[in-house]
């Protein structure tokens, strides 16, 4: 099966992502298919070198699209509307040569690009949240927020109308696609190419928390709050600058970190914790990569929804689950802290996590997806 990835992405801010495609291609290839990714970024191409994607580069499984900008301005963009030539015409006409049985790709904004992707090839993309909610609850954070909520709701009709299918993350977001062809795949990375951290004696317990600026279902604020209850216990935060929140005395901020970094900090953890607002996205269910790199690592987790994989196998003893409000979260304090001084004591092997969150057993499954469409065309 010949399969093209449509990978648009910043390289230097989205390395979660980049994990993910990487260990998803490098499964389709060791299941005998011919994959390419179409790698389409405004970024300095030497970034690659230092992503999970540099070896697949080096294989010649990645080809990289330009995009051009001109004092912020989407040229390419621009003239993909035009109907003019551009680098997503560019891409167009590779896929007329490589010939694929299935193009792939992530949710985005409609532009004409995926109307012409879609229009006499199995498209399937992949569904990873609620968009609705997200930008719904994003929108009055900016002008440009505001204008891309704006532009969702007008548009994504015709994004969805050229669309196969959706390989949608969770239960809950694929409810939302009833009119499509729809199978659930939940994140999962390659459990391998993580180290395996013993638990630290440490005298002072630590968790990780791992989030991104400027995205409130990530709920610093109910972290913050959380730890000034717990202040016997140290939380590391990766993700944001300190100098945008009260200063604590158990809390360390530590800013963006590339993988190497945050893996550094994970090590000397305790547990590790998931995100804690999902609610505000009106989720109930998720399964962020973050907590798959955590578990990857044989860290304990706190989570304060529910996890499409725990979901689907069952919540072994290192796992915590939270009621998903602020004050379920705030209230649960004593579970909390119970869980985290008894880490220590928990055994978690590599096999065990496997069975939970590799790619092998879960891409497997998706690849037959792949084949069902492709018969049906």
């Amino acid at each position: 099966m010949k399969i093209a990835y449509i990978l648009p992405i910043d390289i230097e801010k989205y390395e979660g992502v980049l994990n993910k495609v990487d260990s998803q291609v490098l499964e389709w290839i060791n299941n005998k298919n011919e994959v390419v990714i179409y790698l389409i970024t405004n970024n300095n191409i030497s970034h690659l070198e230092s992503t999970s994607l540099y070896g697949l580069y080096k294989k010649g499984k990645i080809e990289i699209i330009k995009l051009k900008q001109y004092g912020g301005l989407p040229v390419d963009l621009i003239k993909d509307w035009l109907n003019l030539d551009s680098a997503y015409r560019s891409v167009l006409n590779k896929l007329v040569t490589f010939k694929p049985d299935v193009i792939y790709a992530r949710t985005s904004l409609y532009q004409p690009f995926y109307k012409k992707l879609g229009k006499n090839n199995n498209l399937i993309i992949e569904a990873n949240t609620d968009t609705n909610s997200e930008y719904n609850l994003q929108k009055f954070q900016t002008i440009k927020y505001f204008l891309r909520y704006i532009y969702f709701k007008l548009t994504n009709y015709f994004f969805l109308k050229r669309v196969t299918a959706i390989a949608a993350v969770t239960n809950e977001i694929a409810a939302l696609f009833k009119k499509k062809n729809t199978r659930v795949f939940p994140n999962s990375i390659i459990v391998d190419n993580y180290p395996k951290f013993s638990s630290k004696n440490n005298k002072k317990k630590k968790v990780v928390f791992l989030g991104s600026p400027n995205m409130p279902w990530q709920g610093i604020d109910i972290l913050l709050l959380l730890s000034k209850k717990m202040i016997n216990i140290d939380f590391d935060v990766i993700g944001y600058e300190g100098k945008d929140f009260e200063m604590l005395p158990n809390v360390n901020f530590h800013g963006f970190m590339n993988k190497k970094k945050y893996l550094e900090i994970l090590e000397y953890a305790d547990a590790s914790i998931g995100t804690m607002a999902l609610y505000r996205k009106n989720m109930q269910e998720a399964c962020p990569l973050k907590v798959r790199e955590y578990l990857a690592c044989c860290k304990p987790v706190i989570l304060p929804y529910k996890d499409t994989a725990f979901e689907l196998n069952g919540y072994p003893e290192w796992v915590l689950k939270l009621p998903n409000s602020r004050e379920g979260i705030l209230n649960s304090v004593e579970e909390i802290t119970s869980f985290i001084n008894k880490c220590d004591q928990l055994v978690i092997n590599k096999n065990d996590v496997k069975k939970y969150v590799d790619v092998s057993e879960i891409e497997k499954n998706r690849l037959q997806f792949f084949k069902e469409i492709m018969d049906k065309k």
